[in-house]
């Protein structure tokens, strides 16, 4: 139950995908108790999300890597379930697909986009033309440390965490939908956070591709016997990211008279290896400095 500063809070309407565990499960469960309006969405949902109903979350069923014309109809459906429409949509869905690249089938790195790229894009422009009417609204995505940080196997997960939220403006598709969104709907906000290793199930739920290339199979069972060990072992809190999360939303807490901005890390571990990424490629421009110079007219 809301108690406090949460009783006297106005209840928002929170969209949220890839909600059975992990950092979509602690977040469905605080909002809930909070007051606010959730609807939490899955595949089967009536089965993967049961242990959710008691929450008081409307539950719907969702495959976020289907057709865009699929999503759009659940995404009107998902607007009409409460008054007022929806106020954040949160595209946490995704999975991380192991295997080296030279292994990699094409089929298999488009089912790893599919998820993890097109589909939070399809389910932002469902939700858009509903919140450029209302003026207001705020579209969340969970990233990845991984859209700055490579990890061998894991190429097709960072590939699509790059496209979503990488560093170049013009190869992330939300930076530049942030761009636009600042012009075209300047009510609108938008949020990438990336997180770096923390204890949920994700490297349980490591979807390792099948080997076939006989002399990479040491290679590859040092890969799986890593994913194993970091299980359990993760720095990061869920609770707290969930809780940061929020707090960046509702501009509270920690984010509380301060702008937030299009992208925030959360966690040391991932923090860590942003930092390096951009240092690096600082240190590359510096070095390099007379060889771009040296091309112009």
């Amino acid at each position: 139950m809301a108690t406090g500063a949460e009783s006297t809070r106005i209840p928002k309407t929170w969209f949220i995908t890839g909600r059975s565990s992990g950092f979509g499960e602690i977040l469905v469960r605080k909002l809930c108790a909070e007051g606010e309006n959730v609807i939490a969405t899955g595949r089967q949902a009536d089965v993967k999300l049961a242990h959710l109903k008691d929450t008081g979350a409307k539950v719907m069923d969702m495959d976020v890597s289907a057709s865009e014309g699929v999503i759009r109809e659940t995404v009107a459906q998902a607007w009409a379930t409460f008054p007022g429409g929806v106020d954040v949509v949160v595209n946490n869905a995704g999975y991380v697909l192991s295997g080296l690249v030279e292994e990699l089938t094409q089929e298999q790195m488009e089912e790893c986009f599919r998820t993890n790229f097109h589909g939070p894009l399809n389910i932002a422009r469902a939700f858009l033309p509903f919140l450029r009417e209302t003026g207001t609204g705020t579209l969340v995505f969970l990233s990845s440390q991984a859209a700055w940080h490579v990890d061998v196997s894991a190429g097709a997960y960072c590939a699509s965490k790059f496209a979503l939220s990488g560093d170049k403006p013009e190869l992330a598709a939300v930076e530049t939908l942030a761009q636009e969104l600042a012009i075209l709907a300047p009510g609108l906000k938008v949020l990438m956070v990336e997180p770096g290793y923390f204890r949920t199930r994700v490297f349980v739920k490591l979807a390792h591709i099948p080997l076939r290339i006989p002399e990479f199979a040491g290679f590859n069972a040092a890969c799986v016997k890593q994913g194993a060990k970091i299980y359990g072992t993760e720095p990061g809190d869920p609770e707290k990211a969930v809780e940061r999360m929020v707090e960046l939303v509702r501009g509270e807490g920690m984010a509380a008279g301060r702008k937030v901005p299009l992208r925030v890390p959360l966690g040391t571990d991932g923090w860590g290896r942003i930092k390096k990424k951009c240092e690096d490629m600082v240190k590359v421009c510096e070095d390099w400095e007379d060889v771009a110079k040296s091309t112009d007219w």
